[in-house]
């Protein structure tokens, strides 16, 4: 508080309301801090719940949306075919003079790691898996998606009822598993041709587009697409992140499905399809939890001890239709918190170890490398600390662009308004001077020299300048349209409805599973061996 107070006293203009933002953050978090310290009262901590939601659920305009990728303007098309992507804003009237591509994606090359102030490698790969299952972009035109628009738990059941049928054992509501080594994985999608190669195993043959699969697997070993398990989605198996997080719910999946078996055994009525949506809607619901008070919780304030309230969006206004939105899609590009390795020493893991390869699962086992991850730091988001194997091609001669360059291809194809416009578009201020951005002078200079005017300044590139405190994970602008795309299509999910969430829906047994679930940790822990004391956590 006392650098706050001398940056007031002197230097300029733009110097004295950074420190005014810093200080005001600071005294909203100390009420926060204040009021959080009730919170281990249920009523205290379900209206604090509330009062957060509320805050971030109202920041701009609610869906319906005015625009969407089918038009720069308003249309029937643009207002019902969620195929299209939505937006927040149209494309800018005159579009500003922008810097190459190229320079673009060079500002987010790390140099130096810099690590998160508390946030692990846990964290970072849990959310690519749970992104991936609704930012799903369609990469034969970038106005479109292929996204269910749900959090649905897809990366397990797949994106439509006849993926889904091929997953399920058709038996006990079960999906189907195998187990190595005594432990319960997903079935192979591969299996030997018998002439060299690899062929989709018996009943997967249609359940991932092999074109995909292709252009996904280049460049990796035969050997290791021959452990690729079938999952939900096709890039399921990118990385062990992806699998260990669906691995784990596939064992709770069927956990589950096996008490509501033995419970409802003498029950006619309860059949393989109906303990199988019965224990769907549990794990949906199980995720959701795990989402709102726990990811969610740790994107927070530490001191902030979110609930998830049932029918919160009942009176809403913003209790609409999911639909995702292009910027939603882009900012959650979090390649920074990618870390150069996991671990350290002998023990190190490369990050073209951990892609692509369920062999390393296998050969470590879940409880060692969730165990790694969550004493590995993620990177600090932010520019200038994205990795490499992120930013740059596999070879030289690759035609295909890298991660980092198909994100700023995107960005640009999309003709977003710049960051001053979203910043008003979501209740704050825009800023005058890059010194209100950053307190980073070399980035402050980078960025002048490459759109003059703070005006000109990219949205998604100002997203990731924005300063931020140690104890946050993003700038304030990030933050507010994390929370209000996370609230508003988080809470709204049917299940959560007031005439749905009950123990018709999920049964007596699937109803305090749900109530009783508040960490990924505790997905873990009830499908792992119990004399195995693993740590799983969003934070280091």
């Amino acid at each position: 508080m006392f650098e706050s107070t001398q940056l007031l006293l002197r230097g300029s203009r733009e110097t004295q309301d950074w420190a005014r933002m810093t200080i005001r953050g600071r005294l909203r978090r100390r009420l926060f801090m204040a009021i959080s310290r009730f919170d281990h009262h249920p009523a205290i901590r379900r209206k604090l719940s509330r009062l957060v939601v509320r805050k971030y659920t109202e920041a701009t305009s609610p869906r319906p949306r005015a625009f969407s990728m089918a038009a720069d303007y308003t249309t029937w098309q643009g207002l019902t075919d969620r195929t299209f992507s939505g937006r927040h804003l149209p494309p800018p009237a005159i579009p500003p003079h922008l810097p190459p591509e190229a320079e673009v994606t060079e500002l987010f090359r790390r140099g130096k790691f810099v690590p998160s102030h508390d946030t692990s490698a846990t964290f970072s790969f849990f959310a690519q898996w749970f992104t991936d299952s609704f930012l799903r972009t369609d990469r034969s035109d970038p106005c479109k998606n292929k996204s269910n628009h749900e959090i649905d738990l897809c990366q397990l059941y797949g994106i439509s009822a006849e993926k889904t049928a091929m997953l399920r054992e058709g038996n006990g509501g079960r999906m189907k598993s195998q187990l190595i080594n005594g432990e319960e994985f997903p079935p192979n999608l591969f299996e030997s041709n018998g002439a060299g190669g690899l062929d989709f195993a018996s009943g997967f043959e249609e359940l991932h587009p092999r074109g995909t699969m292709d252009v996904l697997l280049t460049g990796f070993p035969d050997d290791r697409k021959e452990k690729l398990f079938a999952v939900g989605l096709e890039y399921g198996n990118s990385t062990i992140g992806h699998v260990m997080m669906t691995t784990m719910f596939l064992r709770e999946h069927n956990r589950v499905a096996g008490l509501l078996a033995a419970e409802y055994a003498d029950d006619p009525g309860w059949n393989d399809d109906r303990l199988f949506e019965t224990t769907r809607n549990v794990l949906i619901v199980e995720l959701l939890k795990v989402v709102i008070e726990d990811y969610i919780g740790h994107i927070g304030p530490h001191y902030l001890h979110l609930e998830l309230v049932p029918n919160a969006a009942a009176d809403a206004k913003w209790n609409r239709s999911n639909w995702i939105s292009i910027e939603f899609n882009l900012l959650y590009r979090w390649h920074s918190l990618a870390p150069d390795a996991l671990g350290t020493g002998t023990d190190r893991i490369e990050p073209m170890q951990f892609l692509n390869n369920n062999q390393l699962i296998l050969d470590h086992g879940i409880a060692a490398l969730i165990e790694k991850c969550s004493q590995t730091r993620a990177g600090r988001m932010g520019l200038h600390n994205t990795p490499s194997f992120l930013v740059d091609r596999w070879s030289p001669d690759d035609p295909n662009p890298s991660v980092q360059e198909r994100t700023t291809q995107l960005m640009r194809k999309s003709r977003l308004q710049t960051y001053n416009e979203y910043r008003k578009a979501f209740g704050l201020k825009p800023f005058t001077s890059y010194r209100q951005l950053t307190t980073n002078s070399a980035l402050r200079k980078q960025l002048q020299a490459m759109y003059g005017s703070i005006d000109n300044l990219e949205w998604y590139v100002g997203l990731f300048a924005e300063a931020h405190p140690k104890d946050f994970m993003m700038g304030e602008l990030m933050g507010i349209m994390v929370g209000y795309d996370a609230f508003t299509q988080a809470l709204t999910n049917p299940l959560l409805a007031e005439n749905i969430y009950n123990e018709k829906t999920f049964t007596p047994t699937g109803l305090r599973i749900v109530e009783g679930t508040h960490s990924l940790k505790q997905i873990f822990d009830r499908n792992s061996d119990p004399s195995q004391d693993m740590t799983v956590s969003f934070r280091c």
